[in-house]
């Protein structure tokens, strides 16, 4: 396995790690401190620190997702 394919396989499981969170808050219902994603982008856009942070994601994942 080489190194891209190890990048391209962390990239999978931090996504599935999320979506399976995501679904796991919605089936407990905050059951465990958990909140849907929605929610969270939610209360993390609601300061401008939060803003500059999820900015920041953003373009950091469109710049290694987009530059090839």
């Amino acid at each position: 396995m080489n190194g891209r394919a190890v990048i391209v396989a962390g990239f999978a499981a931090i996504i599935l790690a999320t979506l399976w969170t995501d679904v796991a808050a919605r089936r407990g219902a905050g059951r465990a401190g958990l909140v849907p994603l929605g929610e969270a982008l939610t209360a993390a856009l609601r300061s401008t620190a939060g803003r500059a942070v999820v900015l920041g994601v953003w373009l950091w994942l469109g710049w290694h997702f987009l530059a090839r």
